[in-house]
């Protein structure tokens, strides 16, 4: 499952991110706007919001090495068949 990440940050820098970006789509939905756009090959959304600032959301990256949990509990069986 993809986690999402968000953030903060000021309007313009939604605005600078938008003239590089492919838009997919966008709405207003009272005093604010909601983008869906491609950036850089990612998937995001924002919100612009009417004090200035926008929530930038975006799925978070996962490396390999946090995809898989790792019991040391469980220690596999040999290959001998014999029990311990």
């Amino acid at each position: 499952m993809s986690k999402l990440s968000w953030r903060i940050a000021p309007v313009s820098e939604l605005s600078q991110m938008l003239v590089s970006a492919h838009l997919e789509k966008s709405s207003a939905v009272g005093n604010a706007t909601i983008y869906h756009f491609q950036h850089e090959g990612q998937e995001k959304m924002a919100v612009a919001l009417a004090d200035g600032q926008a929530l930038m959301i975006e799925l978070q990256s996962l490396d390999a090495k946090r995809r898989r949990k790792i019991d040391g509990l469980h220690v596999p069986r040999t290959s001998s068949g014999e029990d311990d």
